[in-house]
């Protein structure tokens, strides 16, 4: 059946929360779920203002403990501690985990509270900088005013960890062979410094403080300069110099001001909530913003917050902000792990959200099984630069089998995939999100899985704003459906084939066959909507757009089809793709007007031409909303087209 649309039509979408109906996996299968109705057998408070607070008292509403890590050594399973509104500067390190879904241990602010856990202390112990040239600002012409603060060990306990001394570069460094980056970028020492809660800019010498040289950073015969880290989304607050041996820091503050007129704090803890013993389990956080890690670059995932290559965690409505690298680290750690006791994962992250990670919110090695990601905001993550490291990421996962990806917001992500799928993925569903605003040069692709075998699917998702769309690297069996692509500057879907040498998915390298695109609509694809590495995949009943020219990018657009391989490469245009292979048959060309906001998550989407609504994909039944889907479904998101006009919510956690 053909549906004409003679004027402008809008996608009108109810923000309707996402129902069970779009739990299902690439497989078949339900997502399996695990979780039961929480019910405790004893409640702990904590409040750290209380005055008769006391860590030797019964942890009564009345009489309170003072922290948490006490309350973390006395909970049993069945029980949970509630915690009142303040700051915690403290490490947590639960003592013991739950013993099953009916009986577990939970962390919980209390209701309305602002439960904020550190792993920085205030300073105040500045002095004025002495014993070097700290130069002449270049604008006043006035000698620089630097203060320092000598780090002691008291600063540093309970764990002695110093992040200032120690660099983030990982600990395993082959890929420094290859990786041909700003090494400035892995070598700067871990340790952050917050004014007024806004990060100082990092510089390499003393002389920097009056402003960064121009001259290049010769790390590894590389010409690269120094750039900000922050300028994008943190106003200047100053800039930070830490001495060789990492025992001194200097700061110069905007305008030169004093620090005794301002907030200053200081990362002194590598993690600030990880179980003291591995493979712990049913362990619930909830509501907690947790903030200040001075961890380093992955591998091994060791995050601000982490569940110690644990199993049957949740962590809903917290907040996970400024981890000089990793924010939540779920899985077993490290890929040179050994096997744990029980498969790590089933972990449920909902409705968090994941900011200022320097260089992953969320990450995941060693084979994360049954995965629940539903309702976070991923944003601002990946500012490290460090993306030829090849981990940086909104979320990274290795090995991820059985997971559901659904109903997040991923945007504003810096020199990082959106989600990238690494190695061994199986039955991955990726469906009902946002990716958009993901610009870059290196791994700026809004959804990247590589190296797999068995099948995934991406379907029911928004991209807009991006350097790439998704990249499909030495996979195959991968569903892309009823996804809407808009301003992809280069590919919307891309594949691309080896690496030169074996990929450990049995000692080969997949040719990326068996990809089905279907149902998408693609506006301003960039250089092409989809290219293939070869012709063993298949594509139908996408909408291109009218305006997108066959000459390579000239005339508002690149060409709808590349085939890569073999030689010569092919172009191709809707005609010449059904002549050639019978793909898209079904397909079609409209004129399409979109526009999306990324903050306000409004889209606006039109389109003029012949829509042929066609039967369900792969039993895809549910749109972006989780709205079921009766008889025949157009391409795109949504399970209709109405005629409605003006911009729409379009926000999948709600």
């Amino acid at each position: 059946m053909t549906r004409k649309l003679f004027c402008v039509l809008v996608m009108f979408f109810a923000a309707a929360a996402a129902s069970a109906s779009n739990s299902k996996l690439p497989d078949g299968t339900e997502f399996p779920m695990w979780e039961k109705p929480l019910h405790f057998t004893k409640t702990y408070f904590v409040d750290v203002q209380a005055k008769n607070a006391d860590d030797n008292g019964p942890g009564t509403k009345d009489r309170p403990f003072k922290t948490i890590n006490h309350a973390a050594q006395v909970l049993q399973p069945g029980e949970r501690v509630v915690i009142a509104e303040g700051v915690y500067r403290e490490l947590i390190r639960p003592a013991r985990g739950g013993s099953s879904a009916d009986a577990m241990i939970s962390y919980e602010a209390a209701p309305g509270a602002k439960v904020v856990v550190k792993g920085s202390i205030v300073a105040t112990d500045w002095k004025q900088s002495d014993g070097f040239n700290f130069g002449f600002d270049p604008d006043s012409k006035t000698a620089v005013k630097a203060w320092e603060l000598k780090l002691t060990p008291s600063m540093f306990e309970p764990t002695g960890y110093n992040p200032f001394e120690v660099d983030n570069v990982i600990g395993t460094r082959y890929w420094i062979n290859y990786a041909k980056d700003n090494m400035w970028n892995y070598f700067r020492r871990r340790g952050m410094v917050f004014v007024d809660g806004k990060p100082l800019e990092p510089v390499e010498s003393s002389a920097e403080l009056a402003g960064p040289s121009t001259r290049p950073l010769n790390f590894f015969n590389s010409d690269i300069h120094w750039s900000p880290l922050f300028k994008e989304f943190s106003s200047f607050a100053g800039r930070l110099w830490i001495e060789p041996n990492g025992m001194t820091i200097h700061i110069r503050l905007a305008n030169d001001e004093s620090p005794a007129n301002h907030t200053i704090e200081i990362t002194t803890q590598e993690q600030v909530f990880s179980p003291a013993e591995r493979f712990q389990q049913y362990i619930r956080v909830k509501g907690i913003t947790f903030q200040h890690a001075g961890n380093g670059f992955p591998v091994p995932q060791r995050g601000m917050v982490s569940t110690n290559r644990g199993n049957h965690f949740i962590f809903e409505e917290n907040t996970f902000e400024w981890a000089n690298s990793v924010g939540l680290d779920v899985g077993n750690e490290d890929w040179a792990a050994s096997r744990p006791p029980s498969p790590v994962g089933f972990d449920v992250v909902r409705g968090n959200t994941f900011r200022y990670c320097g260089i992953e919110g969320l990450g995941g090695t060693g084979g994360p099984q049954g995965m629940l990601v539903e309702k976070n905001l991923f944003e601002w993550d990946g500012w490290q630069d460090a993306a030829m490291m090849s981990e940086s990421g909104g979320t990274k996962m290795h090995t991820a089998h059985d997971l559901l990806f659904r109903n997040n917001v991923v945007r504003h992500i810096r020199h990082a995939n959106g989600i990238w799928l690494d190695i061994g993925n199986a039955n991955v569903r990726i469906t009902g999100n946002v990716f958009a605003d993901i610009p870059g040069d290196v791994n700026p692709h809004a959804v990247h899985i590589e190296g797999s075998d068995a099948l995934n699917e991406i379907d029911n998702n928004i991209f807009s704003d991006l350097t790439g769309g998704i990249l499909i690297r030495d996979t195959n069996n991968v569903i892309v459906a009823y996804n809407l692509f808009m301003d992809c500057k280069e590919v919307c879907v891309d594949t691309r084939s080896g690496l030169g040498a074996p990929r450990p998915i049995g000692g080969h390298t997949n040719d990326v066959h068996n990809l089905t695109v279907h149902d998408n609509v693609f506006f301003k694809p960039g250089r092409s909507a989809i290219e293939f590495t070869n012709k063993r995949n298949d594509t139908d009943w996408n909408v291109y757009p009218a305006s997108a020219s066959p000459f390579g990018g000239r005339g508002g657009g690149g060409p709808y089809l590349r085939v890569k391989f073999p030689e010569p490469q092919e172009w191709h245009n809707l005609e010449s793709m059904r002549e050639e292979y019978g793909w898209d048959k079904n397909g079609v060309m409209a004129t399409i007007d979109a526009s999306f906001d990324p903050d306000k998550l409004e889209l606006t989407l039109s389109m003029k031409g012949d829509v042929k609504p066609g039967p369900v994909y792969k039993s895809i039944d549910t749109d972006f909303f989780g709205h079921a889907v009766n008889g025949d479904r157009v391409p795109g998101p949504f399970a209709d087209i109405l005629t409605q006009a003006g911009p729409r919510k379009v926000d999948p956690r709600q």
